[in-house]
Parts: C-alpha cells; sequence; structure tokens
C-alpha cells in the first residue's frame, strides 16, 4: 500500500476496487472510480464496459446506450453493448429492432441466459430462436481456442457478408493466433486504415507486423488497453502485446489514493 498512499495505483488495482464496489452494491462509488480511470484514459474500454454495467445498475437507460454505442466503435461485436442496446429498444416497445439486437448479442455469446432470453422473449414463438447458427459456433471456436475451426468458420461468414466488421476482427484473431501471419497481417492492415479505431486490428497488426507497425499500434493500444484486460477478458483472448510492457499506474492524488485502498483492502 505504500505506492498507493505516494499517490499512484495500478490500473489493474483501480479496476478491482471498482469490481469490489460493484459487488458491495456501491455503484454510485464505482462510477465515481471509473471516471478517475477515464481522466487519465479518455478512450480505455473496460472502464466503457463497467460504465455500461454500472449505468444498467442504477437504471440510467440513456448512459447505458451512450457507453454501448462507444463501445461498439472499438468492439463492433460486443455482446454486452449490443444487449443493452436490445434491452432499451425493447423498453421502447421497438421490438424488431431489440431482436435484430439480440441476434448480435446472441452470435458472440449464445450461452449468456439474459442474451438468451432476450432473443427468445422477442422472437414470437419461434422453435428455433435458440439455435447455433455459424456465427455462435465460430464464437464457440475462437473462445475454445480452437484456431484453424474458428478461421473456417469466419471465413465463410465474412465471405456471406463482408459488411460485418466483427466477423473479419474474429477472422483477423484466428488467422493470427493459427500462425496464418500473412493472411491476418493484410487483413488487420486493411481494417485498421478504414476504421482505426478498432482495437483488436490494432492487437493483431502489433503481433504479426515490422517495428513500424508495432510503432503505428502503440498509441491506439495503450490508450484503449494499456494491460490487455479488454481482449483477454471480453473477448476471449489472451494475448500481451509490444504496448504492455510494464503495469499501467494512475497517478492520484493521497485522498483519492486512500479510498481505492480502502476498496482493495476489503477485497
Amino acid at each position: 500500500m505504500n505506492q498507493q498512499t505516494q499517490g499512484t495505483i495500478s490500473l489493474a488495482d483501480c479496476n478491482r476496487a471498482i469490481d469490489h464496489a460493484l459487488a458491495l452494491d456501491e455503484a454510485e462509488e464505482a462510477a465515481l472510480m471509473a471516471q478517475l480511470i477515464l481522466h487519465h484514459l479518455p478512450r480505455h474500454l473496460a472502464t466503457y464496459q463497467r460504465l455500461l454495467r454500472i449505468a444498467w445498475t442504477l437504471k440510467r437507460w440513456d448512459e447505458g446506450e451512450d457507453w454501448a454505442r462507444r463501445l461498439l466503435q472499438a468492439d463492433p461485436g460486443n455482446p454486452w453493448a449490443w444487449q443493452a442496446l436490445a434491452a432499451a429498444a425493447e423498453q421502447r416497445g421497438q421490438r424488431a429492432q431489440a431482436h435484430a439486437m439480440w441476434q448480435r448479442a446472441f452470435e458472440m455469446s449464445p450461452y449468456a441466459p439474459e442474451i438468451r432470453a432476450g432473443l427468445a422473449r422477442t422472437s414470437l414463438d419461434d422453435a428455433n430462436a435458440l439455435a447455433l447458427d455459424l456465427a455462435c459456433l465460430a464464437m464457440i471456436y475462437l473462445h475454445g481456442l480452437r484456431w484453424e475451426a474458428a478461421a473456417r468458420a469466419y471465413r465463410q461468414l465474412v465471405k456471406a457478408d463482408p459488411r460485418r466488421i466483427d466477423f473479419q476482427l474474429c477472422l483477423a484473431a484466428a488467422l493470427w493466433q493459427s500462425n496464418a501471419g500473412d493472411e491476418a497481417y493484410a487483413l488487420a492492415r486493411h481494417l485498421v486504415q478504414s476504421q482505426p479505431h478498432l482495437l483488436l486490428a490494432w492487437v493483431v497488426l502489433d503481433a504479426v507486423g515490422d517495428e513500424n507497425d508495432r510503432a503505428l499500434a502503440q498509441h491506439p493500444i495503450s490508450t484503449m488497453d494499456p494491460d490487455g484486460e479488454f481482449v483477454a477478458t471480453a473477448l476471449g483472448i489472451p494475448i500481451s502485446t509490444h504496448a504492455m510492457t510494464e503495469p499501467y499506474l494512475l497517478h492520484v492524488d493521497p485522498v483519492e489514493a486512500e479510498w481505492l485502498a480502502s476498496y482493495l483492502e476489503a477485497a
């Protein structure tokens, strides 16, 4: 705790403090801690995802939609963002829109109970609503680290619908992890040039590119996911990149350090 009382705390410890505050049902405190991170890292995606959870805990639906849309700019397949948008649309009585959004969430997290319930609820007695399609199977392969099977599935999905950037990102990750470096590089390069906010594309480029590519990837990775938490947990891919060389430290004042330390001690 000495380091924390001196005015610094690691990003990982700050995240643990937020999660402990949420476990204690202290969502307002968790929100304040999250804003502290955003003061240092305004594009930090793991904090966006926590704030999405906090907004829905506090029934701040508009805030939840805002954080969801921010998440989708960097991670267009994020199931929790699609879940938030789907639930908000359902509350407004927009069943068709809600159903399409629940479907997107289901494709990325087919076994999540709330997502399954939302999709079933908006499917109008469709007996096959919860059947696993190729997109669901591809994500199961990806999260199961079955890289070659995931790559084959995502190739089919991208061919069927080239507009789906989330499928392209997952394909790039599967190609990278299955040692198809040249193909992974070409796809990641295309993605970062067309949409520079896509975190996973930068992660792949950092991993398979040359020194110049790694230099380009340094800034987006270090601002969106400096410790790799988001990619490792939200996307299910355990990774380490050249941009994640040491723990990221937040500089806080002594009062903030003591406040955060109190949650860490109780965790």
